[in-house]
């Protein structure tokens, strides 16, 4: 086979594994789903950070969909004829764009909040601590008489820990193999009946792949998605209706 056939195998191979985001570059439709990110350049902006690792500079962002942490799927063209000072991402007109709806039918007191969870709910201390046993959580108790509950730290593995924090890395890129994490759990009265139950989590990281001269192999506090303490949350209230 001679070296031009070879090359032009290679260059058709290339043309056909090329990745979604490479439709940018060509000028062609975008069509990909991300997530809504302000910039603090240049004044500060909206962008999208595509699911297909590529960010977006969007310039005609509706306002209703400038809302950090929003999940939409797209489609898009680049902006050929636009010039930004932003200098981040791919310049793009948005022809079409949606939320991307949660799945499942979690009551809105119960959608998770960055870093804590909590709900009125017809709940006691004991029901709380039988869910957290379920759990294999070791349980340290603070307080009974102001019903406030906490657990020893407990191991989470690479998947589920990258899964319980927002990171300003891609999973692939961050490093981090394994954590800790440990609950707090405060229960208050609210009436007859009614208990106000929040969930939170401390999440500890390790294993950070660190920039050059930074410290390396250590255990990095990391913002919680409320993941975890949303699912502690939703067993609770599991617990208290079997109770009612």
């Amino acid at each position: 086979m001679n070296i031009g056939r070879i090359f032009s195998l290679l260059l058709l191979s290339a043309i056909l594994t090329a990745p979604a985001w490479a439709d940018a570059q060509k000028g062609q439709p975008i069509k990909t789903t991300g997530t809504i990110k302000h910039q603090g350049l240049e004044g500060g902006f909206w962008g999208i950070v595509g699911d297909d690792g590529q960010n977006y500079d969007p310039a005609n962002l509706a306002p209703e969909f400038q809302k950090e942490g929003l999940r939409v799927s797209f489609e898009a063209v680049p902006a050929t004829n636009q010039m930004s000072i932003h200098m981040w991402g791919t310049i793009v007109d948005i022809k079409a764009i949606r939320k991307i709806e949660s799945s499942g039918s979690v009551p809105d007191s119960l959608k998770p909040v960055t870093g804590t969870a909590k709900a009125s709910l017809t709940a006691t201390w004991e029901g709380a601590k039988r869910v957290l046993a379920a759990r294999g959580e070791a349980l340290v108790v603070r307080d009974e008489t102001t019903e406030t509950i906490a657990t020893k730290p407990h191991a989470l593995e690479r998947d589920a820990l990258l899964a319980s924090f927002k990171s300003q890395f891609k999973p692939e890129d961050s490093g981090y193999q394994n954590g800790t994490y440990e609950l707090s759990i405060n229960l208050t009265e609210q009436g007859k009946k009614k208990t106000l139950v929040e969930v939170k989590a401390k999440i500890m990281a390790f294993g950070r792949a660190h920039k050059a001269m930074a410290k390396p192999d250590s255990w990095d506090p990391v913002l919680s998605n409320g993941k975890i303490e949303n699912e502690v949350l939703k067993a609770i209230l599991s617990e208290a209706k079997k109770r009612k």
